[in-house]
């Protein structure tokens, strides 16, 4: 059998069914606000009985605060200046037009207590017994305001602690320099998110030797972070470790330390990092690279050397073992160690000039003092990169030798 929808809109069973059937509650209210027609939504929202709200304002028939705590109807309590529900309905009657899902956040007396209710209303100007009225549908939001409320608040939470995360990750980057007068260095650190995976230190081995690294986990935020940290500790305790002994590890000895510690099946991660082991009195350098962007040697006289000795990731299981490989500095020699992330944005984000870029500026640089090369670096990057917010975390780390 066909269903005329028309019929079944101008049958008053129909509607009534429909009314009382619909989870929103909705009234009729004239321009004082006085509830003409109700449905049972409307009681159960406000916990009313029928013969509470017959002809009397949205107010008491609510429950809304306001109204009972004054005990006056809507329009009359020094609140109702101020209410959005009253202003909305009264410019739906007056300019005869709807108003689509307004907010109303209002405490209701539901029982004899003080109900926090988050509703949301819905108006349309109707003729009801030959008078201009509104047709109002409220809809019950509590608990879905209520859960971002919630979850707010949790996040709210979770970025203070992200923030602490993140002052604590920047207390383990280097503070000042061993006292070692053979060498300066300056470094920037620049998280793509409040915490992240890059980190760096430099050591002092004995009166012979200085070492550093600077490393970049796969990923970003906190894991990428607690990997960071946890690697560094065990860092530290091979240097604890060398400085007992009175010999420091070599880089080849640290990287494949670093791969039996870290495989991937534990850890579900990789990381890439580069260990130098300096010898301030003769200039003579070992490094080690696993799997990173190569570190440089820049000095006077356009000396550029890319020290492009290295091995693979961290993490990947390798069988042989990871090599190092040699160099010796000049007096005035910098060496500059870096992560991808820099790269990335010199220039437009990934873009195949990139490195270039980078190679340029540190030639423009290669003859100044450590700091002025980080400044230089970064302020280059920062006029030239194409976003304001990196998506990938940007370190670097220059110390000059001075012999």
């Amino acid at each position: 059998m066909n269903i005329d929808i028309k019929e079944l809109k101008d049958s008053n069973e129909f509607l009534n069914i429909l009314l009382e059937h619909i989870d929103a509650a909705v009234f009729i209210a004239d321009e004082n606000l006085k509830v003409h027609q109700f449905n049972n939504s409307f009681l159960t929202l406000f916990n009313r009985e029928n013969s509470n709200i017959v002809d009397i304002t949205f107010g008491p028939a609510s429950g809304c605060i306001n109204a009972v705590k004054e005990n006056k109807p809507c329009g009359e309590t020094s609140a109702c200046k101020d209410c959005i529900l009253k202003r909305s309905l009264l410019d739906t009657l007056l300019n005869q037009k709807p108003n689509e899902k307004k907010s109303l956040e209002r405490i209701f007396y539901i029982k004899g207590l003080c109900v926090k209710k988050y509703l949301e209303f819905t108006s349309r100007p109707i003729t009801f017994r030959n008078h201009k009225m509104i047709l109002v549908f409220v809809y019950d939001v509590t608990k879905i305001e209520s859960s971002k409320i919630e979850l707010e608040k949790k996040q709210k939470q979770i970025d203070i602690d992200l923030e602490k995360a993140g002052q604590i990750q920047k207390h383990l980057l280097p503070k000042n320099l061993p006292n070692i007068v053979s060498i300066t260095a300056d470094w920037f650190f620049e998280p793509c998110l409040t915490v992240g995976g890059d980190i760096f230190n430099i050591y002092k081995e004995n009166e012979t030797y200085i070492s550093a690294y600077i490393l970049d986990v796969s990923g970003h935020g906190v894991s990428a972070a607690l990997i960071a940290v946890t690697v560094k500790q065990f860092l530290d305790q091979l240097h604890a470790q060398g400085l007992s002994k009175g010999n420091p590890f070599t880089p080849e000895k640290i990287l494949n330390a670093l791969e039996n510690e870290f495989p991937f099946e534990r850890f579900d991660c990789y990381f890439t990092i580069i260990y130098i082991l300096l010898n301030i009195k003769t200039g003579k350098m070992a490094y080690g690279c696993a799997g990173h962007v190569p570190a440089l040697v820049v000095g006077k006289s356009g000396k550029f050397e890319v020290l492009d000795q290295h091995g693979t990731i961290i993490g990947l299981g390798q069988d042989s073992p990871l090599p190092q490989g040699i160099t010796r500095l000049s007096p005035g020699d910098k060496i500059v160690l870096y992560t991808d992330g820099l790269i990335d944005y010199f220039g437009k984000k990934g873009g195949l000039p990139n490195k270039e870029n980078f190679y340029s500026t540190l030639r423009l640089l290669a003859d100044k003092p450590a700091n002025q090369i980080v400044e230089g670096i970064m302020a280059e990057q920062r006029k030239i990169r194409d976003t304001p917010q990196a998506d990938d975390d940007i370190s670097l780390l220059v110390i000059e030798y001075k012999g």
